[in-house]
């Protein structure tokens, strides 16, 4: 996303445009689905059976 700011902008335009910013980075993120794959798999264990290593 991207903000422009215009030369002389007041305060409350720049805090205006910096709190949209806030909002949107809230919507998209990832942490709601952080952990919420329950796959009841191992980590260490399924990445050395995928790269194939003892």
């Amino acid at each position: 996303m991207i903000i422009t700011i215009k030369k002389g902008a007041t305060r409350p335009e720049i805090e205006k445009a910096l709190s949209k910013l806030e909002k949107r980075k809230q919507k998209s993120s990832l942490k709601k689905y952080f952990g919420s794959l329950k796959r009841g798999l191992d980590g260490l264990k399924y990445q050395k059976e995928v790269r194939r290593e003892n």
